[in-house]
């Protein structure tokens, strides 16, 4: 269910020269973390296994409960789980790792060391003459360097902040849906008229039964009473259902606005620092964009869902016929659900 929402399109604020190829990023993401045994995909595990399950809930590969059912529909409509959004810190992941390869401090150290022996030598001896000539040419190579790194650094730092502000971006709009679809749900729960529906539905479909049965022979009080309590039972159950998967969508949306809440106001935080403190220092511009990475992969790794829907048997006539209403008042609650932001 990937409706038109605008979210996770197309990042058109990037440095195509600095994007690496899918081989360079999964090479990338399968080399280990520095002075680490972990590899630095490994932070991507989890949301890699809840896009796989998401990919075999669509194709229909998996026999999925209504737990599983309700939770990849909401997955899939929120955009939370979005591969764009996996690609997005990827490439965040793997600028960062550029970024601290960069080494300023051994050039700039060559730099200041010879400068200071050039200024003790003397150009009239012939030897330091020649020593001299030699060490300025290396002076002006590192110094070409330096100004390489420099625009490097420039480029990859504005690469990592229009990541960042693309991602929450994009988390604002996730929760912009969350609110509308939370609204359309709880305003389903208090119309009722669904419920009414699937409720005249399970009484006409007793009182055909109760004809049919006219129709052989004459009805005993029982059977009536029977069927009342059968009818009062199932729109029980029905009613309940309906509050209860309702509760659960909620929950769900719930749980994705929280996190995206969350992330967002984090990195707006963050990003408003790097723009205070853009450039003034090397370590301290590396050390806000690695905290960055760290709230990334907060977003893809730490939001749970624990959320578990009730489960119905369908081992009698009356379990199936509910069963059907349950499916019924699934595939309503999914219809209810906003197409746009």
């Amino acid at each position: 269910m990937m409706n038109d929402t605008g979210i996770f399109g197309l990042r058109f604020k990037t440095n195509e020269k600095l994007q690496p190829s899918l081989e360079e990023l999964q090479l990338f993401l399968a080399g280990k973390k520095t002075g680490a045994q972990e590899l630095q995909g490994d932070d991507l595990l989890q949301y890699r296994e809840l896009l796989a399950g998401l990919a075999a809930f669509k194709a229909g590969s998996t026999g999925a409960g209504m737990s599983d059912r309700m939770l990849y529909t909401v997955l899939d409509h929120s955009h939370f789980a979005h591969s764009a959004l996996k690609l997005a810190v990827e490439q965040y992941k793997f600028h960062v790792h550029a970024l601290s390869m960069l080494d300023f401090k051994k050039p700039a150290a060559f730099i200041k060391s010879a400068e200071d022996e050039i200024a003790r030598l003397n150009t009239k001896k012939k030897e330091e003459a020649v020593r001299i000539e030699r060490m300025r040419g290396m002076v002006e190579d590192r110094k070409r360097t330096l100004n390489i790194q420099n625009r490097l650094w420039g480029d990859l730092a504005e690469e990592l902040s229009h990541i960042i502000v693309y991602i929450a971006d994009n988390l604002t709009r996730i929760k912009k849906l969350c609110e509308k679809s939370i609204g359309c749900l709880v305003s389903e729960q208090i119309d009722r008229k669904k419920e009414t529906d699937l409720i005249e539905d399970i009484k006409t479909h007793f009182k055909e039964l109760l004809r049919e049965s006219l129709h052989q022979g004459t009805i005993s009080k029982e059977q009536l009473e029977a069927a009342k309590e059968e009818v009062a039972d199932l729109s029980k159950r029905t009613a309940d259902l309906l509050r209860s998967d309702v509760y659960t969508m909620t929950q769900l949306y719930e749980i994705i606005h929280s996190h995206a809440g969350k992330i967002v106001r984090e990195l707006g935080a963050l990003n408003e620092e790097i723009r205070r403190t853009k450039h003034a220092n090397y370590d301290d511009d590396l050390a806000l964009y690695r905290q960055a990475e760290k709230i990334l992969i907060t977003l893809v790794a730490a939001c749970r869902f624990d959320i578990k829907a009730i489960d119905i048997s369908t081992e009698t006539t009356n379990d199936k016929l509910l069963a059907g209403k349950r499916k019924e008042i699934f595939d309503h609650l999914v219809e209810l659900l906003p197409k746009t932001l």
